[in-house]
């Protein structure tokens, strides 16, 4: 069971073929939200998909050996507690309040359900140098070898045949949503780094900046764009599924993010990456290789605060680790 955030649910389904692997007579059901459905309709290793308004009373008639409860919201655990099941692993309701089993509590001890409470779980999350799949690992006894994204093959085909084969495609996503705003690139940064984005090549070819969000980034994207009349600043489709989302990452050669949901469709689907952090925890983010990260280097860094400070996170730096990156690829560079 994992609900949200969509991000979350990415980096979560890196579990299902291990779990496949250590059972493999297995039927994985997922009960998630209507919103994540299209995350995971094309897992091969998910035998059902389910939400609370879809397939949920069937769910409640079966009978599992275990089930996996990663979410901490009251609403939803009431979801897992009408389950039929051996033995929860991670966090159920009991007596009405919110708790966690001892194998899934190096990750809840750093949450909202803290049985140390808020301040020491803020404490633990900054001191924690581990990264996300090593806690699901321990938790369920599997390896998780490497990351996984399964999406339509057409929907893939379709958002490649938009990428020019002359050009070298960077996609920029430095917004947020609304809720984790100080995640954000500033948008006069965002600006500054597209300048000298496009003054590049790479490998020979000419750097393209595709602008990437959804909604609430509608209004920065329009401001960025003011400051270019370069047709090779494109903005993002709105309109767009979150298969063609992904699919349009897949087809990069190259994504700039914050800790955002674009991050993990890059890791997933292989895109080279960097991104950048200051209220959450870069240690957390485990890349398996693809990117490298620019970290906050202010006091506030991973207080999980929504108004960090945000000021050491500067396109020089961007810039830098990007190069350095580049060439750690083998990629020819010059500007």
């Amino acid at each position: 069971m994992k609900f949200a955030a969509l991000g979350d649910v990415v980096r979560t389904a890196y579990l299902l073929p291990a779990l496949a692997d250590k059972y493999p007579d297995a039927r994985i059901f997922w009960l998630t939200s209507n919103r994540a459905l299209e995350i995971l309709r094309f897992n091969p290793n998910i035998y059902s998909l389910v939400t609370p308004t879809e397939g949920f009373d069937e769910l409640k008639s079966l009978g599992f050996d275990f089930t996996v409860s990663l979410d901490d919201e009251h609403e939803v655990l009431e979801k897992v507690a009408e389950l039929k099941t051996d033995r929860i692993i991670g966090a159920r309701l009991e007596g009405g309040k919110r708790v966690y089993c001892e194998a899934s509590a190096p990750w809840f001890d750093m949450g909202l359900i803290s049985r140390f409470g808020k301040q020491r779980a803020d404490e633990l999350k900054k001191l924690n140098d581990r990264e996300h799949h090593t806690f699901l690992e321990e938790m369920l006894g599997v390896r998780i070898s490497w990351p996984s994204f399964f999406n339509s093959s057409l929907l893939e085909a379709k958002a490649k045949s938009l990428f020019e084969r002359g050009l070298f495609h960077i996609g920029l996503n430095s917004g947020s949503g609304a809720r984790w705003l100080s995640k954000q690139l500033p948008i006069e940064e965002s600006i500054k780094l597209a300048h000298h984005l496009l003054a590049m090549r790479v490998d020979g070819k000419p750097v393209k900046i595709w602008l990437l969000g959804g909604t609430d980034e509608a209004q920065r994207h329009a401001e960025i764009l003011s400051a270019f009349t370069d047709a090779r600043v494109v903005d993002s489709d709105y309109n767009q599924s979150f298969g063609e989302f992904a699919a349009r990452i897949k087809a990069l050669n190259y994504l700039i993010t914050s800790d955002s949901l674009a991050l993990h469709l890059a890791i997933s689907q292989d895109v080279p990456n960097l991104s950048f952090y200051a209220p959450t925890s870069a240690a957390e983010i485990g890349t398996f290789g693809t990117g490298i990260k620019v970290i906050s280097t202010s006091p506030d860094y991973c207080s999980y605060k929504r108004d960090v400070e945000t000021s050491s996170i500067t396109t020089e730096r961007i810039l830098t680790g990007l190069k350095d990156h580049l060439m750690s690829l083998e990629r020819s560079l010059t500007s």
